[in-house]
């Protein structure tokens, strides 16, 4: 019994013995049930590595869909190119301060923007000079052509961002298409992510807003246009040129077209929109065009380049916008017989369509122009100086200003100093022979003064063209002929438009 005892409490102590070692066992029996247990992986899960993975690539498979909508097509004369964003963005960059004036003279102040300048794009795609242009295209068609010149060097007219007023500028302005405004990406769903801007270097400008191309998708470069001015003279002067007309008759702007029978379709601007440019000192605002001066009445004169001319009642042309001057035909640049311009309209009869359009004449009688507080007759170029001779006649030529003598020289004077033949190419006509007095001598006669530089020409129905002095003293074979009444210049080498017919008065500045 006492051995009994012993046993029994012999196996009691060697079983606590035991349950003591292998007392850790319970540890890693903790540790594996947590490891182990069911609701282990739901609280792991979410802050495993791999579960943010998911966010991360979404963006990442985006990127190149924002590429693909924001990429930049280049097409050059032989060669083409698509440029992705970031591809833009590894180009050299170009920096600098752009706002707009629209069309109704609301100032958009200069924001900071970065892109790569027209310039740099177009040498992406090859050669690019004088002869070519850059066109640059939004994603709705809407589409912007730039000369050699405005992208090289920036010959912008620029306003002052606080006025509105035009303003002279100095220093460089350069095109660009802009990624960034302000530091941050160009916002999509307003500008495009690409849009073409004019900076400077300087926060102090402001250009026309129709240069502004937003959502820009593609640059063509193609063969430059010929260049052209068109005169426009009323209360002041202005001498548009190509791109400034070309912006105005944008299809956001002031485009208006007309289908003639043969179903050609001529788009330009109405023409009314031109005498607004020039009728008082509002240029382009709202109410550009005095619609009251307009139903006062004053004569119109629009005026080809070898002195064909239709005259206009102010009230007919008054906000009518079915009479357009078209800039091209169906498309394309007018041909040769119409070019640069031609007036058209299902309001005109033939007769009345000007071709080969040069100026833009306002007759505004003296009460109106008194009345205008704009009005300046002493900056038009019109050749109506203190010492102008009181009145011409058909048949007589006035040479005149700043010359040693003025003198007039009628048709039997002409003779008396001697008639000489030649063969000259007229620019339109070719190859003629024409008989007359060679301009060259009269200028002796006269005796032009060293500070002259050019000469206004002048014909009976009050057409004007410029050329430079020097033009004229160069040229040799330059004539006054004799054709029944009148006197006609013969310019060989020179443009149609100073081959003036009736010529009455040569004033040298």
């Amino acid at each position: 019994m006492v051995r009994f005892r012993w046993m029994l409490a012999v196996l009691i102590l060697l079983s606590l013995f035991a349950g003591c070692k292998p007392a850790p066992t319970p540890t890693p029996v903790k540790e594996v049930i947590v490891v182990t247990a069911t609701p282990a992986p739901a609280t792991l899960a979410p802050t495993a590595p791999p579960t943010p993975v998911p966010p991360t690539k979404e963006p990442a498979t985006a990127v190149p869909a924002v590429d693909q909508s924001a990429s930049l097509e280049i097409v050059g004369l032989s060669a083409k190119k698509v440029l992705s964003l970031q591809e833009l963005k590894a180009l050299p960059a170009t920096e600098g301060w752009a706002g707009i004036k629209s069309s109704t003279g609301k100032i958009t102040p200069p924001s900071r923007f970065k892109g790569v300048s027209i310039e740099e794009l177009c040498k992406q795609v090859g050669l690019f000079d004088a002869s070519l242009a850059a066109n640059v295209v939004a994603k709705d068609g809407y589409a912007m052509t730039f000369s050699y010149d405005q992208v090289t060097n920036g010959p912008f007219t620029t306003f002052d961002p606080a006025t509105g007023d035009e303003v002279k500028r100095n220093d460089k302005l350069s095109l660009i298409v802009a990624y960034e405004r302000d530091g941050q990406p160009i916002p999509e769903e307003s500008d495009g992510t690409l849009r073409l801007v004019i900076v400077s270097p300087e926060k102090n400008q402001v250009t026309d807003g129709h240069w502004a191309v937003k959502w820009v998708r593609q640059l063509v470069i193609k063969p430059a246009a010929a260049e052209w001015t068109l005169h426009l003279e009323g209360a002041i002067v202005e001498d548009m040129d190509r791109a400034t007309f070309e912006s105005g008759s944008a299809p956001n702007c002031h485009l208006a077209e007309w289908a003639d029978d043969k179903g050609e379709v001529w788009s330009g601007i109405p023409l009314y929109y031109l005498l607004g440019r020039v009728d008082d000192q509002s240029k382009h605002e709202t109410g550009a065009f005095n619609y009251d001066l307009a139903q006062q009445g004053y004569k119109v004169d629009v005026v080809a380049a070898d002195g064909y001319k239709v005259t206009f009642d102010s009230q007919r042309l008054a906000r009518n916008k079915t009479i357009i001057l078209a800039h091209q035909v169906s498309g394309k640049p007018l041909p040769e017989k119409y070019f640069p311009l031609r007036l058209v309209g299902s309001g005109l009869q033939k007769n009345e369509m000007v071709g080969a359009v040069a100026q833009i004449v306002l007759h505004l009688d003296q009460t109106t122009a008194a009345a205008s507080p704009t009005a300046a007759p002493e900056t038009t170029p019109s050749p109506k100086p203190t010492n102008a001779p009181p009145k011409t006649e058909a048949g007589t030529l006035h040479i005149f200003g700043a010359v040693t003598k003025d003198m007039a020289f009628s048709q039997a004077q002409l003779r008396q100093i001697g008639l000489v033949k030649i063969t000259a190419e007229h620019p339109k006509k070719g190859k003629q022979d024409y008989e007359g007095v060679r301009l060259k001598d009269l200028l002796q006669q006269v005796q032009p003064k060293a500070e002259a530089t050019k000469a206004i020409l002048t014909a009976g129905d009050g057409y004007t063209s410029e050329v430079q002095l020097a033009a004229l003293n160069a040229c040799a074979d330059c004539l006054v002929t004799i054709q029944d009444d009148s006197l006609n210049l013969v310019m060989p080498g020179m443009e149609s438009s100073a081959w003036v017919k009736d010529v009455r008065i040569i004033e040298i500045k």
